[in-house]
């Protein structure tokens, strides 16, 4: 049995599809960002030897990774083929392609959206799925005795295998488990998982096989290696969006962003219940981005949900993401 469920809020929208009441993939989309798909003008700021870079309307940059005649300083159109991604220390701006004529109204973020959740589905109910963030918060994620631990680098995502007993079993058990997380957080690009060792290289063939047979539900394709003698096996997959983790965590590396502070902290406000002000308390550099002109609309979105004005609070000892009160509930 499968099931889609939406948990849309200010400036971030969320779907995961279902199977079995557990989540198998969560989709996210940020309004601050440039979607796949969307399309924009702009001008071009400066060219490369290879493309170049175009400054958007909203004062954004975007790489175009192909030559062009037109000057720098000349107006075009642009679609974007992939999306910005926030990587450990760096942010990768969105790639662009070039489009003759006007964009069509349709390719604005709505319609995307509402577009890719339709392709997961085709009903979809309202439910909180901040519970599929655990494990990704975390870094870990535990099946019996065996310890799935993993982190991002700037050179990708990188598995690490712990466990007690055989080492063929242990490894069974963390094939399966890697690809049900790459296809939950939607992670692209290399990926290098440190099995444990094992000397038989018909037992490297069967884990690796078994990474296949787990990865065969995940539309996203992908690329592997063997797993050589130390353990090593290395997947690349396409890359059109960030994942999960690079949207949680943005250039940190386990810790979460000032944006993921801010959203969580909007989400908050549009779900209270209660009478009054709702107070935010947040660290200064959310507070600021919060209270920004940027932010003004999904502000607005997040106190029209709440029936309530709402304040922001600067605390440089705020715990957690912040903290949203109610005057009275």
């Amino acid at each position: 049995m499968t099931d889609l469920w939406r948990d849309d809020a200010p400036g971030e929208r969320r779907a995961a599809f279902v199977e079995n009441g557990n989540i198998v993939e969560i989709h996210i989309q940020r309004d601050a960002l440039w979607a796949l798909g969307e399309c924009g003008a702009g001008r071009i700021d400066r060219k490369t030897p290879s493309g170049a870079y175009v400054i958007a309307d909203d004062n954004s940059e975007l790489l175009l990774r192909s030559k062009m005649g037109a000057p720098e300083g000349a107006r075009i159109m642009f679609e974007v083929a992939r999306e910005a991604i926030a990587e450990p220390g760096r942010n990768k701006p969105p790639e662009i392609i070039l489009r003759e004529g006007v964009c069509e109204p349709l390719m604005g973020k709505d319609a995307l959206w509402e577009a890719r959740v339709a392709s997961l589905g085709p009903s979809a109910i309202n439910a909180s799925i901040a519970e599929g963030f655990d494990v990704a918060i975390a870094g870990q994620s535990q099946r019996g005795d065996v310890t799935i631990s993993f982190q991002r680098t700037k050179a990708g995502l990188v598995f690490d295998i712990d466990g007690i007993g055989d080492a063929f079993a242990i490894n069974m058990v963390a094939a399966t488990e890697i690809a049900r997380l790459l296809r939950l957080y939607q992670i692209g690009a290399m990926v290098l998982i440190d099995f444990v060792s094992m000397e038989s290289k018909a037992q490297r063939t069967q884990i690796a096989e078994a990474f296949d047979a787990a990865s065969l539900a995940d539309a996203r394709p992908f690329e592997r290696t063997a797993i050589n003698g130390y353990g090593m096996m290395q997947v690349v997959r396409a890359r059109p969006r960030p994942s999960v983790l690079d949207q949680l965590f943005g250039t940190r590396i386990a810790a979460l962003s000032d944006e993921t502070k801010a959203y969580w902290l909007l989400r908050a406000v549009a779900q209270s219940t209660g009478f009054g002000t709702r107070t935010v308390t947040a660290q200064p550099d959310v507070a600021t981005l919060l209270q920004s002109e940027r932010w003004a609309a999904w502000r607005a979105t997040a106190v029209r949900l709440a029936g309530a004005d709402m304040v922001v609070v600067a605390d440089e000892k705020a715990a957690g993401y912040g903290h949203v009160h109610v005057a009275q509930s």
